[in-house]
């Protein structure tokens, strides 16, 4: 996978310790001055209770190797595991070898690296255990800052993720042959055109074409009422998309507490819809909240439903990366509680970096 990405950094301001914790550089200051010939091993682990799907690694090699001089790349050694690979708790994700003032002020970087992405690409990785690729649309544009879509776009590559709606989240990909860049019609069309659904597909398609048109029909809180309207000039819309807010009741419904959102009543009520009104070719897209135990309710109660829009849920930080000295000169030197979760001289079992 090393040739798929084209990551970009900052060297100045990564080397400078714009974005290192002050205490790193204290301490990176400190050794060079009064241990700078020892040579100890850096061990990158997760603590999860489950094993994970490691990410970020490609991307810490290649910031060290785009931040240090070829003479201190000569004094280091990388080894770990590969993105994309599923690691247990307490295996090496990283180890990296050398004089700790090499490398030091980076620990805190690659801490952050390798949870976020690892945490994106496992979340992923997760829901596509239940559904084909094809079906899951990643729609985290709008839940986090827009400087990370790159990146987590990448970690969404990883874990396996072939649908995105920004051309942030696949800029880093050299070759985008097989991912796509898409979506829904939104809300504010529909407000543009005074809540006429019809009148707004009708000037999306004038501009981009009928094919994939996807009619998002919540906008009014009555599914029927759209369907209905829609199937007068859209009956061959390829989709439609429900987002309906966890908070309100589908008007089509009766107003009960298992009703409201997008709920099981209303995605079985609008694909007897759809069949009504002749457009039982047109899919179903869910979005609104959707995660992976609704994901896993949704595949096992068999309901109607081809594809899922999923936005924070993808992202959520949950795996958390620690980094620690476990070994001084070739021996077990470490905190208490920690030591090199790999025998040394198996090293060579994990891919070797630098």
């Amino acid at each position: 996978m090393s040739s798929k990405f084209n990551f970009k950094f900052n060297k100045q301001l990564l080397n400078k310790g714009f974005y290192t914790a002050n205490y790193f550089i204290k301490t990176s200051k400190l050794i060079r001055k009064y241990k700078s010939n020892e040579i100890v091993c850096m061990q990158f682990t997760h603590f999860s209770k489950e094993p994970v799907m490691v990410c970020g690694i490609e991307e810490s090699v290649e910031l060290i190797k785009s931040c240090l001089t070829k003479q201190e790349l000569k004094d280091i050694e990388i080894y770990g595991q590969q993105d994309g690979d599923i690691v247990s708790p307490k295996n090496p994700i990283l180890l990296i070898f050398g004089k700790y003032h090499v490398f030091g002020k980076f620990e805190n970087v690659i801490d952050g690296i390798l949870a976020r992405r690892s945490s994106v690409a496992n979340n992923c990785r997760k829901v596509l255990s239940l559904i084909d690729a094809n079906k899951l649309i990643y729609m985290a544009d709008r839940t986090d800052d827009y400087l990370v879509q790159p990146y987590d776009g990448y970690a969404a590559y990883v874990g396996g993720i072939r649908r995105f709606v920004t051309d942030a989240s696949v800029s880093l990909l050299r070759d985008k042959s097989d991912v796509s860049v898409g979506g829904t019609i939104p809300h504010a069309l529909i407000q543009e055109f005074d809540g006429n659904l019809n009148e707004a597909l009708k000037a999306y398609s004038n501009e981009y074409g009928r094919k994939g048109l996807v009619a998002l029909i919540d906008y009014h809180n009555d599914i029927r009422r759209d369907i209905k309207s829609i199937s007068k000039d859209f009956n061959d819309c390829f989709a439609i998309r429900i987002d309906t807010s966890k908070n309100v009741c589908d008007k089509s419904l009766k107003p009960i507490k298992a009703n409201y959102g997008v709920s099981d009543s209303l995605i079985k009520f609008a694909r007897h819809t759809l069949d009504q009104y002749g457009m039982k070719q047109t899919k179903i897209v869910v979005s609104s909240g959707i995660d992976y135990d609704r994901v896993k309710h949704i595949v096992d109660k068999k309901l109607p439903v081809d594809f899922y829009g999923i936005g924070s849920n993808l992202i959520t930080r949950n795996v958390h990366v620690t980094a620690d000295l476990v070994l001084k000169n070739g021996h077990h030197e470490a905190k208490f509680g920690r030591k090199l979760f790999i025998n040394i001289n198996k090293k060579n079992s994990l891919k070797k970096y630098i």
